[in-house]
């Protein structure tokens, strides 16, 4: 890890000792007769501001096991009732999922069924927070992932990218089903159960930017995982749709950097995506070549002149192989 340089801030605290550095640093700073960057304190001072600060400490699993409690009024499930302390008991939550023991404390208490039914509420704000916590504790946590898998929020998370009246709604139903799949063999395995890849290219459909963008970026990372998938994609259209949003002269420049990098991971790792990238009707060389000429040499925009370039690349040496085969 870097060392911080002189005069930047130091890291904030997240933890009862990362509060004690924290102070220790400062202290550190404020005396003038010290040389070095932190100074120890001596252990009378240490007991002193550990008791100090103990007292000063939240207990969360406290507040984990009100907000828990407060997500289990039925005013969730009413349309008219007041949720100002359910969207509250979200944000507690959210402050707190990120940390991993907190998020499986949060498991322990029963939260996960609970943002489920949060997820069927007819008040938009807490289908959005539930979504997105659902997202936050799943996220690069194999134990949290695998126990929503268990509880079948895999298929919830689909119908609501599916049927959300709220666009926002969709959008973190989308989130939370990224962050719940990826790198989670079960999740994977539910999603192509449940017609996963159906949901996501409706979600390509829609035209809005985030979803479009967050789809691609699953279809993405679940193309480098495995190869069984590869030929259902290409059976469902997947890369005549990825070509037709490149295409689209409203695609914005997040979408065609995001659906080109999905287009070379399927057409590089699966070579009848490549013959299907060859179609005339397509005219993808056309595309991605007027393209190249719009991105070239703008720093911005590096990420997808590499992957066109790439494209075309596989593109040409396919050509040649199929020269040479008819020779």
């Amino acid at each position: 890890m870097a060392e911080r340089q002189d005069g930047e801030e130091p890291r904030q605290p997240r933890n009862m000792q990362g509060l004690l550095n924290f102070c220790t640093e400062l202290t550190a700073r404020e005396d003038p007769t010290t040389n070095t960057p932190i100074r120890e304190l001596n252990p009378e001072r240490r007991a002193f501001l550990e008791e100090a600060l103990s007292s000063l400490t939240v207990n969360v699993a406290k507040r984990l096991a009100a907000s828990v409690k407060a997500l289990c009024s039925e005013a969730v499930t009413m349309p008219e009732e007041d949720v100002s302390e359910q969207e509250n008991a979200i944000e507690v939550i959210e402050g707190y999922v990120d940390d991993l023991n907190h998020a499986i404390d949060f498991q322990k208490l029963g939260g996960f069924p609970i943002l489920l039914r949060c997820l069927d509420s007819p008040h938009s704000s807490l289908r959005i927070g539930a979504a997105g916590l659902i997202g936050d504790v799943c996220q690069n946590n194999l134990p949290c992932q695998e126990n929503m898998v268990y509880i079948d929020a895999v298929p919830v998370l689909l119908h609501m990218i599916d049927t959300d009246d709220d666009k926002q709604g969709r959008v973190k139903a989308l989130y939370a089903l990224s962050c719940l799949i990826r790198d989670c063999p079960q999740g994977e395995e539910e999603f192509i159960k449940s017609d996963g890849f159906s949901c996501l290219m409706r979600a390509m459909q829609s035209g809005e930017e985030k979803l479009v963008v967050k789809s691609s970026f699953l279809l993405n990372s679940l193309m480098r995982e495995a190869v069984d998938y590869k030929a259902i994609l290409l059976s469902m259209g997947y890369v005549e749709q990825l070509i037709a949003i490149l295409g689209n002269e409203h695609s914005t420049n997040i979408i065609r950097e995001h659906c080109t990098a999905a287009l070379l991971a399927l057409a590089s790792s699966y070579n009848p995506a490549i013959a299907e990238c060859r179609r005339p009707e397509l005219c993808l060389i056309p595309i991605l070549t007027a393209r190249l000429e719009e991105v070239k040499d703008k720093e911005e925009m590096l990420e997808e002149e590499t992957y066109i370039k790439e494209l075309l690349v596989l593109m040409k040496n396919e050509n040649d192989e199929d020269e040479a085969t008819n020779r």
